[in-house]
């Protein structure tokens, strides 16, 4: 862009380069800069090629407007019958009553943003550092050192070639603390993984292929609808295309593939076509079954191949039948996905777990809330812990409640509870308080109660209005993973003591970190502070409590504390080697080895809290550490930012429209 308008500056200012020549005795015509901006972008070519078709509200089948007709004719098997949906709808406009489509769909053109993302000065050659990278020997530093760089062949290596990653999530447009605006967008976007780590998630190197229409997310079989578009125009990358860069401006041939798959669990089970973190085959790495999720004889599981993967997608694909493909996803627990498309590249290996999610706010935050009980909420089913909130602010850790453990299901019971909590406290105000807080209770919970939750042998419970036709009943519960332990979770109270909360508090407090270090809520453990982010807990767990805890359990000659304070310190362990932005073939053992010490030493303290799938995913995060590298440089962070960034853009509440 720079280039082209310091070219019309100069024409501007000597027109004779007009003619190709210095004579000025002919006259030319006056050459004038473009006084509209609108003007100036259309001829810079600034604005991004954007792609819009219609799509059914129901199925999100695209259509072109020339064949539009008045239902949606897709079928989902050859045997199936119509969707049958309305794809037109009446608004009225300023000319009155007008038919319309009620649903479009926008993506961006690839080839069209990487002639932008390479007409960028300096672009080119930091993406060359990539060629030229020397891999170290025995540690790993980034992507560039790993084994993944090389599983494309010498695709990654190869000078002009591009190798990007694939990130999918959802969020709210309304953001999460509107009551009664449950709409949900998922964006998609890519990043190139040649440049260096602090580039590669800029806005300006970042590709925002297309956001998923709302007002809900795709099911697990309508997800293709949205990404097949996306991928259609991928393919024909791997054998390249003629793109335009600012070295080259006449083009240069570039090819481009897509090589690590990065979202949290429940998105990347729809994304790459796993079945759901409930599902019998819950693991997208290995067969282990989902009532063996406890099992952490690792060196007996039987792995997934992509091969397999790929041959058990093709066939569910090919089924003609709703029912033959509920018994084809019975047996492998896979549907095809629109990734598998592409002619290179493995569904298993070249599936990113997300630390974020599955760590930082999978792993640890269990541990704090459900094995410590910290920051439970007291319910109408413990009056005693009631009685208890009336007398001091430690009331917040007190015994869980199966209700609570709900909160990471996608229902809105965060909000809820929050609106019964200021009616609680203003009926105290004006002196008519009732005995007790009476807690939202939905149908999901009272489901949970009655023994449909984490140990039931029930293959899935969906308490989704949307759920998939042919999914079994899969549960799309929490963004971290992890389903309710229903029958036993909050049998466990807090193990802490009120002397032992108060220390913990005051190391909060008056422990001095660097002022760009984000501090958890100092009165942690008490709802008002709300949810804690994912890198609170990470400084909770690798900063804030190895000062404290050891100072409360190591000088005790109580058994019970040796053994919590040696089950923390291999929680603590593993999540300094799993955090780390370095990686060697040792430490990758050395958090195998500390973490299965810290399930065996959890089942010994805490026998009654049934793991959960984030657990057993966490033991395949050895392998991907010596396959990927540092987990947290293609972790979930930079695509959190970015929806937190379209999250922001005010829509003046027509998102929908």
């Amino acid at each position: 862009m720079a280039m082209e308008l310091g070219r019309l500056i100069s024409l501007s200012t000597n027109p004779s380069q007009l003619a190709g020549g210095t004579n000025n005795s002919l006259p030319l015509p006056p050459f004038h800069l473009p006084c509209d901006v609108r003007t100036a972008m259309s001829a810079l070519s600034i604005e991004p090629n954007i792609i819009r078709s219609i799509c059914c509200p129901k199925c999100l089948s695209k259509y072109s407007l020339d064949t539009l007709p008045q239902v949606c004719l897709r079928r989902e098997t050859p045997r199936a019958r119509p969707c049958g949906e309305e794809l037109w709808t009446t608004r009225s406009t300023r000319g009155g009553p007008r038919r319309v489509p009620r649903r479009l769909y926008s993506t961006q053109d690839f080839e069209s943003w990487l002639e932008f993302f390479l007409s960028q000065p300096g672009i080119e050659d930091a993406i060359d550092k990539s060629y030229t990278h020397k891999r170290s020997p025995h540690v790993m530093h980034s992507i560039f050192d790993s084994p993944a760089w090389q599983s494309l062949g010498n695709f990654s290596t190869t000078p002009g070639n591009l190798t990007f990653s694939y990130y999918i999530d959802w969020f709210n447009p309304f953001t999460n603390k509107i009551a009664g605006k449950s709409v949900s967008c998922g964006a998609i976007l890519m990043s190139c993984l040649n440049l260096p780590y602090e580039l590669q998630h800029l806005p300006q190197n970042t590709f925002f292929a297309g956001i998923t229409p709302p007002p809900e997310e795709p099911t697990m079989t309508t997800i293709t609808a949205v990404s097949d578009p996306i991928i259609d125009r991928l393919k024909p990358m791997w054998d390249g295309r003629l793109i335009k860069t600012y070295r080259y401006p006449r083009g240069i041939h570039k090819r481009a593939a897509v090589l690590a798959r990065i979202g949290d669990l429940l998105a990347m089970r729809k994304a790459m076509g796993f079945a759901g973190v409930t599902s019998h085959h819950f693991c997208s790495f290995c067969k282990l079954l989902y009532a063996e999720r406890a099992d952490i004889d690792h060196e007996n599981w039987d792995e997934r191949t992509g091969q397999e993967v790929l041959e058990a997608a093709l066939e569910w694909k090919q089924a003609s039948t709703k029912k033959r493909r509920k018994e084809i996803f019975k047996e492998h627990g896979v549907r095809w996905s629109s990734l598998h498309a592409l002619p290179y590249g493995d569904p298993v290996r070249h599936t990113v777990l997300g630390v974020m999610h599955n760590w930082l706010e999978g792993v640890l935050q269990h541990h704090a809330r459900v094995l410590w009980g910290i920051g439970i909420v007291a319910s109408k089913f413990d009056k005693a812990a009631i009685d208890d909130s009336k007398a001091g602010p430690t009331s917040a850790f007190t015994t869980p409640h199966p209700l609570n453990s709900l909160m990471d299901i996608d229902i809105e019971t965060d909000i809820l509870e929050e609106e019964v909590e200021i009616l609680f406290q203003e009926s105290r105000q004006y002196l008519d308080t009732p005995s007790h807080i009476s807690r939202v209770r939905s149908e999901a919970s009272i489901l949970l109660v009655n023994g449909f939750g984490g140990d039931s042998d029930h293959e899935d419970i969906d308490f989704r209005p949307d759920s998939d036709s042919d999914s079994g009943g899969e549960s799309e519960d929490s963004s971290d993973g992890d389903e309710i332990d229903a029958d036993n979770s909050w049998e466990a109270g807090c193990v802490f003591t009120a002397e032992e909360l108060s220390r913990i508090h005051a190391c909060l407090s008056e422990t001095v970190i660097p002022s760009w270090v984000e501090r958890p809520p100092l009165n942690l453990g008490q709802k008002s502070h709300g949810k804690l982010k994912a890198d609170q807990w990470f400084v909770l767990f690798s900063i804030l409590l190895p000062l404290t805890l050891p100072e409360i359990w190591q000088p005790s000659s109580n058994d019970h504390h040796k053994v919590l304070f040696e089950n923390f310190y291999n929680l603590v362990t593993c999540t300094n080697i799993v955090c780390a932005y370095s990686v060697t073939q040792e430490s990758a053992d050395a958090y195998l080895d500390h973490y299965i010490k810290y399930r065996q030493s959890s089942q010994v303290l805490f026998p009654n809290i049934t793991p959960r799938p984030n657990h057993h995913y966490a033991m395949h995060n050895a392998d991907l550490m010596k396959f990927w590298g540092p987990l947290i440089r293609l972790s979930e962070f930079s695509g959190e930012r970015h929806n937190g960034g379209l999250q922001r853009i005010k829509t003046n509440s027509h998102i929908c429209g």
